[in-house]
């Protein structure tokens, strides 16, 4: 796949300057001197050192067998841990149609208030959670986190009142901020960059899993009545006691780095480090640099990053608090629409893992995000100019599920992030305002969809529309900052070896915690 990325590179060279006027004022002066290199790759980690200058030769057999070994220790707690993550996020949308309105005598906004109030939590919990993050062991971390907020969706199950409601969802929205950030953390610690977006879908396609277990759980309790607590109370309390119970698992048996994992060989633990020296991203340092600080906060792709994942989550955000009142809105039953979860669940990992993929296939990221737009667009269109009526209830719902394609976008804009950042204080810093753009789009989200527009939600589908727009405009010009870096990266390197750019790459300052932009060897791949 990398002869490929060259490939295009190069023969979009021309591109790239004829498009340099539109990106000129949002660039820095790179590479810097080497003066300046030199001195910032004396602040390696040392820990790291020691396994890195240890450089051996992978081969097949043995890369296949690590990667088998790594996701049975890693990759199967990401995909559970984020499965509950969703679950319990989810909660609020499956008691939608289970009576928590009444029952929590909710009124006008209140049920999108809700919905908000969670990203708020996050909001407040991504620099704390993201500072701590490059401080403390990942594992341990996680493990905290998790706990705390299935102690708090447990907790859930006591909440009667919309005040009551709304705070145990803001320290819901508090502890949940980590998993994210931690799990980018975590795909470029262990997984090559070539690996890094399929693995990404995997876990962001939990959100479907969980839309079917989910459906087929709120499905069960709803059939609850007349006990003592209100059948979305006790969805709350089971779910928050599993994410509990959980947490013990993930304290146990996710390492905190490939240099402390047991159950690997000291052998092993080189080959583990050596695996990802490509990436040139490293892997653990907890040093907090000021200047990377500074580099995140002026660099371009970063705030790109940053709007593409803030408009893509104005249309994601509302479409999960409100999906289930959308479908039941064409004529379905609560029954039915809690089945109908399984249907969408399985389209959503579909659309997820597809636009993986084709980006891992072709090479082309920026160009599958485009693609995987036009479907919303039509589906959107389509629930826009059909009123629903008992005859069309079906093809409405296969419009619905198109707007679906649209959640793949999270997954792929974080593969752009966790393969196209590096220096772990600018990626710390970058996780953080990602995820700041990440939860202030999904505040927005729901106030999209006013109650006195319900059912159809006419005003928050065409703003939709608009917002699609909006988003692939920062695409394209995402894609072109990033082409023309590699251009102006391989023109400085061939500068300086006197021969071709790609040949001047070595591999010895991968895990020196420099950042992408000042690191000579590091390639954007989009």
């Amino acid at each position: 796949m990398q002869s490929k990325e060259i490939s295009q590179e190069t023969t979009a060279t021309h591109r790239v300057e004829d498009s340099k006027s539109t990106v000129d004022t949002l660039e820095q002066a790179y590479p810097p001197a080497p003066e300046k290199v030199a001195l910032h790759a004396q602040d390696g980690d040392e820990e790291t050192a020691r396994y890195a200058s240890q450089r051996g030769h992978i081969d097949e057999a043995t890369n296949k067998r690590l990667f088998w070994k790594i996701n049975k220790r890693i990759l199967i707690i990401m995909l559970v841990t984020y499965f509950c993550q969703s679950l319990d996020k989810g909660t609020l949308g499956f008691s939608s149609i289970m009576g928590i309105k009444t029952d929590a005598h909710l009124t006008g906004q209140d049920y999108p208030w809700l919905g908000t109030i969670l990203y708020m939590g996050i909001l407040a919990g991504e620099y704390p959670q993201n500072f701590l993050l490059q401080k403390l062991p990942v594992g341990k971390f996680l493990a905290t986190n998790v706990f705390l907020w299935g102690t708090v969706v447990t907790c859930s199950a006591a909440s009667k009142t919309f005040g009551s409601l709304m705070a145990v969802r803001f320290l819901l929205g508090f502890f949940e901020s980590c998993v994210q950030p931690t799990f980018i953390i975590l795909t470029t610690m262990w997984y090559t960059r070539e690996e890094q977006t399929l693995l990404t879908s995997l876990w962001y396609s939990m959100t479907g899993v969980q839309l079917m277990v989910g459906g087929l759980i709120a499905y069960g309790v709803s059939h609850y009545k007349g006990g003592v607590i209100f059948s979305w109370q006790l969805l709350f309390l089971i779910l928050g006691c599993c994410t509990v119970a959980w947490s013990a698992v993930i304290f146990f048996i996710l390492p905190d780095s490939p240099m402390r994992a047991k159950g690997f060989t000291e052998e092993e633990k080189v080959m583990l480090v050596e695996r990802v020296r490509h990436n040139e991203t490293g892997i653990q340092n907890r040093k907090y640099k000021r200047y990377q600080v500074v580099e995140a906060f002026t660099d371009s792709f970063v705030w790109c990053c940053v709007a593409l994942i803030l408009v893509c989550n104005l249309v994601i955000g509302g479409l999960g608090v409100f999906s289930n009142l959308i479908i039941a809105a064409f004529g379905f039953t609560v029954l039915q629409t809690q089945l109908l979860n399984i249907a969408q669940g399985a389209v959503t990992i579909i659309v997820m893992l597809g636009s993986a993929y084709l980006a891992q296939k072709t090479g082309q990221t920026c160009l599958i995000m485009v693609i995987w737009t036009i479907p919303a667009i039509i589906g959107t269109g389509v629930i826009l100019g059909i009123k629903p009526t008992s005859s069309n209830a079906g093809g409405l719902l296969i419009a619905f599920y198109c707007t679906q394609f649209f959640l793949a976008q999270g997954n792929m804009i974080i593969s752009l992030v966790s393969r196209n950042i590096a220096g772990q204080t600018k990626k710390g810093i970058t996780l953080t305002l990602t995820f700041v753009g990440w939860s202030v789009g999904n505040m927005i989200a729901p106030q999209l969809f006013q109650t006195n527009d319900a059912p159809r939600y006419t005003h928050g589908f065409i703003a939709h529309l608009c917002i699609y727009g909006v988003y692939l405009l920062i695409v394209v010009l995402t894609r072109v900052i990033l082409m023309r870096r590699n251009a102006q990266k391989r023109q400085a390197s061939a500068a300086a070896a006197g021969t071709d750019g790609e040949n001047a790459v070595s591999h010895d300052l991968a895990f020196q915690d420099l950042t992408d932009l000042e690191n000579p060897n590091f390639r954007y791949v989009y």
